[in-house]
């Protein structure tokens, strides 16, 4: 259930971000991309869009903590058509682009440095 939460959290944000890039064109270029468009085409394109990012973002996230990174959801900052984070155990550095899916950074070079110093080692018994 937490992590419907948190899923459902990341993707308002994510939403939010969108749409503050979209406020941020002007009404001459949002009615250049629109005219002559048919509004439920618009619309699907836009929902195809918006599930394509959803699934980027999701993707990047499931990756860096499989390679044992740390990465604050709420601190992706949007760049150009760009995403970017840190990994807050060590710093290395990651970014993805929403339109394309691709995933770009030190962070994905290997696993985590950092993670092998917290992992707690089982012993084998000796015999």
């Amino acid at each position: 259930m937490a992590d419907k939460k948190n899923h459902d959290e990341r993707m308002e944000r994510l939403m939010n971000q969108l749409a503050e890039s979209v406020l941020g064109l002007s009404d001459e270029t949002i009615l250049a991309e629109t005219a002559g468009a048919d509004p439920q085409q618009e619309a699907e394109r836009t929902r195809s869009v918006l599930r394509q990012a959803s699934k980027a973002f999701d993707c990047v996230n499931k990756r860096l903590s499989n390679l044992g990174h740390t990465i604050d959801s709420n601190d992706w900052r949007p760049g150009e058509s760009v995403y970017h984070n840190v990994c807050q155990t060590c710093g290395l550095f990651v970014s993805f682009t929403t339109a394309t899916g691709e995933i770009h950074g030190e962070a994905l070079d290997g696993r985590c440095s950092e993670i092998d110093q917290y992992t707690i080692r089982r012993r084998e018994a000796s015999r």
